[in-house]
């Protein structure tokens, strides 16, 4: 299911619009650590999508404090063998067979799209145990064997116990021992509990999954390399069916309607976003508040969710940036001619570039002429070869040398 843009254009293409759209620095950004957690299976109705939160007590608590996205899809396939290896990849991939050496040479599977694990220890060059996977001890399937990627760059696995609480006190030892900058733990008990068939037993494993979230958070706040500078996103690979809560894999609302929340020092605070996001969003996203590019992902990264003067401070090394502000655009949503008003400190190597949410460029202007001031540009809706485009949210960006400012408008026919 990747888009053809990538497939024909390659990673060179997607690096250099990942570093257009400001998405390649972690420029300014308090985070330090990633940590993401997947619950396997939780149906959104009976998670963030319970107006009461009987079950999840705690996530509903921390989507306060943080961002919580209202419309969060599973856009591809509604199973666990594709999903996840989704999440991690930001793309939805091929899983490819191969002799698992890590499992006594049984036959497993491996992503064909090199994973964000991959991503972070490769371009940021850090060590296995600074990137590292709790799970339950399944020898589940393994990140890519891309040839630019690959093996040597695979995440840390660290697999414990048969149930969710084995694999967070696997979690708990790992933070304390190893304290990675990107840790993902996957908690699987939910799906499995649905599976069986006992409602009580699946309203329990979700419980405690809720549980084992509201104990990570509070141990990330306590512990010193964390506190104040680790962002957490939870979220789930698949739903179940809404009309039988014991299978899943279809195409049905309750399949792929699943939850995204986020809270750290750069996310917004008791946000709840309404634009459309999906499952190849979380790897760029990750990538957006390390400092890393996801390159063959085909989401992009959930700037929405971001605090507004997140990422916008000055560069290491005391090099003060000139000036660029993005003041505001209208009128929003827009029929047929937008205005983008914008402020320039100084006029040379500035831009604004236009992209969609799969991050393709659709339109671009040079504003190397326009001298120090406030400015308006007018955007008609079209591509760079006055093509109409159809309705849809895109990502206007300013930027110069140093900085880049990006907001979301909608296009509507």
């Amino acid at each position: 299911m990747q888009s053809t843009f990538w497939g024909s254009h390659g990673r060179a293409v997607c690096l250099l619009i990942m570093v257009s759209l400001g998405l390649s620095s972690g420029l300014g950004y308090t985070t330090e650590r990633v940590v993401l957690v997947i619950i396997d299976g939780l149906r959104y109705s009976e998670g963030m999508g319970d107006a009461t939160h009987a079950q999840v007590p705690n996530m509903a608590a921390l989507a306060e404090q943080g961002a919580l996205v209202g419309d969060f899809q599973n856009d591809g396939f509604t199973y666990t063998s594709r999903a996840v290896p989704a999440i991690w990849c930001g793309a939805w991939t091929e899983m490819n067979t191969f002799n698992d050496p890590f499992c006594n040479g049984t036959a497993n599977s491996s992503s064909e799209l090199p994973s964000v694990f991959e991503y972070y220890r490769k371009q940021l060059d850090k060590p296995a145990e600074d990137c590292v996977y709790t799970l339950k001890n399944l020898c589940s399937w393994k990140a890519s064997l891309d040839p630019d990627y690959g093996m040597d760059y695979w995440p840390l696995y660290h697999e414990a116990g048969a149930t969710d609480t084995d694999v967070w006190h696997e979690t708990e030892q790992v933070i304390s021992g190893l304290a990675p900058h990107f840790l993902l733990m996957y908690l699987a008990d939910v799906d499995s509990r649905g599976h069986s068939g006992n409602w009580d037993d699946y309203l329990n494993a979700i419980s405690i999954a809720d549980s084992l979230v509201g104990e990570l958070w509070n141990t990330l706040l306590a512990d010193t390399a964390y506190a104040g500078k680790t962002t957490m996103l939870v979220t789930n690979d698949h739903g179940r069916h809404d009309y039988d809560f014991t299978g899943h894999g279809d195409g049905c609302l309750g399949c792929r309607h699943i939850q995204l929340l986020a809270i750290g020092p750069d996310i917004q605070s008791g946000l709840v976003s309404e634009i459309p996001r999906t499952i190849p969003d979380i790897a760029p996203t990750i990538g957006e508040l390390l400092g890393f590019t996801t390159e063959d992902a085909t989401g992009t990264a959930m700037l929405e969710l971001l605090n507004p003067t997140a990422g916008t401070e000055k560069p290491e090394g005391g090099i003060t940036p000139s000036s660029i502000a993005l003041e505001r655009l209208y009128p929003t949503p827009f029929n047929s001619e937008l205005s983008i008003e914008y402020e320039l400190e100084e006029s040379h190597q500035a831009s604004i570039r236009i992209f969609n949410l799969r991050g393709e460029q659709v339109w671009t202007s040079d504003l190397a002429s326009d001298g120090p001031g406030v400015h308006t540009l007018k955007w008609n809706g079209r591509d760079q070869n006055q093509n109409e485009l159809a309705s849809g949210i895109f990502i206007v960006q300013l930027s110069n040398q140093h900085l880049s400012h990006s907001q979301k408008v909608i296009l509507l026919k």
